[in-house]
């Protein structure tokens, strides 16, 4: 794929907001997981199957994990568009 300089620079800009993003849900998620003993996955797992209660807490640890596996998401394609990219000479 072949891109400008100046698109090159936008895609490395959002891909560190992602990584910004992605850190700030991170703590919010490490703070649940300590709270009650899971990592997030496991929880998003054991949350899925309806195998622990409806705490209002859980409801937010799993909006948060969704965010975070979006994130996540997001960051993948702009690494792939940036590994792939070819500069433009202008």
């Amino acid at each position: 794929m072949t891109l400008k300089p100046e698109v090159v620079h936008i895609l490395q800009r959002e891909k560190a907001v992602c990584e910004a993003a992605m850190q700030r849900l991170q703590e919010k998620t490490g703070l649940l997981e300590n709270q009650f003993g899971w990592p997030t996955h496991k929880f998003v797992e054991l949350f899925s199957a309806g195998k622990i209660g409806d705490d209002q807490a859980f409801f937010r640890w799993y909006a948060l994990a969704e965010a975070l596996r979006e994130w996540q998401e997001t960051r993948g394609y702009l690494q792939e568009m940036l590994s792939n990219v070819e500069l433009v000479n202008v």
